[in-house]
């Protein structure tokens, strides 16, 4: 019996740590639900009737007035509000130092993370297809290794700051205390918590070195494949920040910038 995905006669998904199975699935419904979440969201925005229009734009108008919007005055320009006020969020900094920070930490470890495991998943097809290496995936987990855990103590210090700012802190108005901003913390401070606790039993209960073929965990390291924390961080952190991510309160890290780039960099806040 094969113990990862047959794709193409080639060989995917036999390092993970838990049965490909629950990991695909899990994964293809939370996309699944992130797209039309998002579809949902600008639809609603699509609703209004702009100047000089006879009818509500709708989800796919409402994208191509963004997209213009943005590109309206040339790259150049577009490209530096995106970088400036998206990826370093140059207004938050103006007007509050403590705030600029919980932002940056969380907005960059959150990406970060996101951005690699979509690495990863690159990682897990390229070398089968493309070199014809089934041990390139594992041998890749040990440079993303260190950067991993770099961005996860980054959302860490970041969801800390965001939970001291709403209990101590006087430049948090009361209308921003509701219970989207707990849901979101909560949501994320289970992601992290269980990560770090996956990740402590990988390496101090079962000793576990790195990425191996499936059937090698079984063999060596007999209980680790499939833990109940493993297949629980997994599966919860695909369906809180994937499919959860545009009906929740982290959903503003994406808008609040896109708004900053539509007005052209213009000082903007969206329920931060």
């Amino acid at each position: 019996m094969t113990e990862g995905l047959q794709i193409g006669g080639k060989e995917v998904f036999d390092t993970l740590f838990m049965d490909y199975r629950i990991m695909v699935t899990v994964a293809v419904i939370s996309v699944i639900i992130f797209f039309v979440g998002l579809y949902l969201q600008l639809s609603k925005w699509g609703r209004g009737i702009p100047e000089g229009a006879t009818q509500p734009l709708g989800a796919w108008g409402t994208l191509k007035l963004i997209i213009h919007r943005i590109f309206e005055k040339g790259t150049a320009a577009a490209l530096g509000i995106i970088i400036l006020d998206g990826l370093f969020q140059r207004r938050t900094w103006r007007r509050r130092k403590t705030e600029w920070v919980m932002h940056i930490l969380i907005f960059w470890g959150f990406i970060g993370l996101f951005i690699l495991t979509v690495v990863a998943a690159v990682a897990e097809f390229y070398g089968p297809f493309v070199l014809n290496d089934q041990t390139f995936f594992p041998w890749i987990f040990h440079i993303l290794k260190p950067v991993n855990l770099t961005l996860a103590s980054m959302l860490t210090v970041g969801i800390i700051i965001a939970a001291v700012r709403r209990l101590a802190f006087m430049d948090v108005p009361a209308a921003r205390w509701t219970s989207i901003d707990w849901i979101s913390i909560g949501g994320l401070s289970i992601v992290i918590i269980t990560g770090f606790l996956a990740y402590y039993l990988r390496l101090d209960v079962y000793h576990v070195p790195g990425r191996m073929l499936i059937s090698t965990y079984i063999i060596k390291y007999p209980g680790f494949f499939d833990n109940v924390t493993l297949v629980f961080h997994e599966t919860f952190t695909l369906l809180f920040c994937i499919a959860y991510l545009p009906f929740s309160k982290l959903f503003h890290m994406f808008v609040t910038p896109l708004v900053i780039m539509i007005n052209k960099g213009g000082y903007v806040e969206v329920n931060p």
